[in-house]
């Protein structure tokens, strides 16, 4: 992983605001607004986007946030699949919950499944903390019946 804030000082910082003002404009309910901030922040960070956390990781959660509460799920898996392909650290279950979510969403039950099953491995209960219930709800049923 690389540190904008100490190789790019000063695109880091724009970075921030721009990522801090998305983020107010969406809690507005100003979500074209939002996603055009997101989408200019992603835009800007240097290549290999991905290793540039914690803005990365910033950047591909607002955008999997955004898209998923608009109900545009397959935009959503692609952010989500994102976020798993940056994850900092082992113990960070919330991208496989993202994706389970988007692939629930999408109809794809074994693979939203398999998602859940590693976020629980890692996280137990407390891996869905924060979520809508209906997705424990799920993982927990279909582990039941061995999906």
């Amino acid at each position: 992983m690389k540190d904008l804030a100490g190789e790019h000082p000063t695109l880091a910082a724009e970075l921030m605001t721009i990522m801090a003002s998305g983020n107010a404009l969406d809690e507005q309910d100003r979500k074209t607004d939002a996603q055009a901030l997101y989408q200019q922040a992603w835009d800007a960070l240097p290549e290999p986007k991905l290793e540039w956390v914690p803005l990365s990781s910033w950047v591909t959660g607002s955008l999997f946030n955004l898209h998923f509460d608009q109900g545009d799920f397959q935009t959503a898996r692609q952010w989500a699949q994102r976020m798993l392909e940056s994850r900092e650290s082992d113990i960070d279950t919330g991208p496989w919950v993202n994706m389970g979510m988007a692939c629930l969403e999408l109809g794809q039950r074994a693979e939203a499944y398999r998602y859940f099953e590693d976020a629980h491995r890692v996280g137990k209960a407390r891996a869905f903390q924060d979520r809508p219930k209906k997705y424990l709800d799920f993982y927990r049923d279909a582990s039941k019946a061995g999906l």
